[in-house]
């Protein structure tokens, strides 16, 4: 980069918008995050994300180069309890973003984390980019709608990439499977049940990957609207996850599973990879090592909330 541009964080107080932020700024960007909470970025605005928050980053900050869209609803069972606030969390704040581009920085890339939400319960199959989109979820339905309003933006001239993320995980996470599990596993009660039966697969990906996927996007070059799946390409067993996690954590828990399935919780989650490594990115964070981390990071927290019931992300 030859000389400062901006970008604009939007979620940067949340899991991956803080990563983003930070990789960002190591980069050499100058970071504008934009949250309804204080973000660890140097600027910031806080709000909701309106059309107000957004005069006010122009004003202050000046027009974006790359934005990295990251606010809204993060899981399914969020979405499930109060649909309505995550489409508006999700769409409404998506086309709001994209049509105040469109009219004052027309020139700026645009990146947005979609999710495998998106393809729905799709089976055992490795799912490719082309493969059918059938959410069964209000959450994985709102981010497609979120995912039109981008094609919808790129048709009007706006540089897009829509990512679709798979399970997310890494230091900072504070919900989902890897947060659940682990308060489950330290709280030392000999036997932790979780939802499921332990055979469902998910594509596990470190945030510190996406991290660099995100820098990466927002430099490469691409035919807009880009559309590529965040993964790894490997299928990893809940009850293997829960083994390997268990480990890192030190503990010897015995975790068992209910049987029962959640509405809106597929069985298998795989990526095809092919476009992404076509971009020029591998995952360098194998599960191992990445659990490693997330362990040691989440025995350093002094969160004392209860454990909840723990489901597949």
């Amino acid at each position: 980069m030859t000389k400062k541009q901006i970008a604009w964080v939007t979620g940067a107080a949340g899991f991956i918008g803080r990563h983003v932020a930070a990789k960002l700024q190591a980069d050499g960007w100058t970071v504008v995050g934009i949250d309804r909470s204080a973000s660890p970025t140097g600027a910031q605005v806080i709000g909701d994300l309106t059309r107000a928050a957004l005069d006010t980053a122009l004003r202050t900050y000046g027009a974006p180069n790359l934005v990295f869209h990251g606010a809204g609803t993060g899981s399914v069972g969020d979405s499930a309890r109060d649909p309505l606030a995550s489409h508006r969390d999700l769409v409404t704040a998506t086309e709001i973003l994209l049509a105040t581009l469109l009219a004052n920085a027309p020139t700026a890339r645009v990146v947005f984390p979609s999710s495998a939400a998106v393809y729905g319960d799709a089976g055992s199959a490795s799912l490719s980019e082309t493969s059918p989109v059938n959410p069964i979820s209000p959450y994985g339905q709102h981010k497609l709608a979120a995912e039109n309003v981008c094609t919808a933006a790129a048709g009007q001239g706006l540089s897009v990439a829509i990512i679709r993320l798979f399970s997310v995980y890494g230091p900072g996470l504070r919900k989902q499977l890897p947060w659940d599990l682990s308060r489950k596993l330290l709280a030392g009660d000999g036997l932790v049940t979780l939802f499921g039966t332990g055979a469902e697969t998910r594509d596990f990906l470190n945030v510190a990957d996406v991290a660099e996927l995100i820098a990466l996007v927002g430099v490469a070059p691409f035919t807009s609207p880009l559309v590529v799946n965040g993964g790894t390409g490997i299928a990893t067993r809940i009850d293997e996850f829960a083994a390997v996690l268990a480990e890192a954590l030190g503990v010897t828990a015995k975790v068992g599973f209910n049987g029962e399935t959640r509405p809106g919780d597929p069985q298998h989650y795989r990526a095809d990879t092919r476009v992404l490594t076509g971009l020029g990115f591998r995952p360098q964070i194998n599960l191992q090592a990445g659990l490693a981390g997330y362990a040691a990071w989440i025995k350093a927290q002094t969160h004392t909330s209860a454990p909840r019931d723990a489901q597949c992300p």
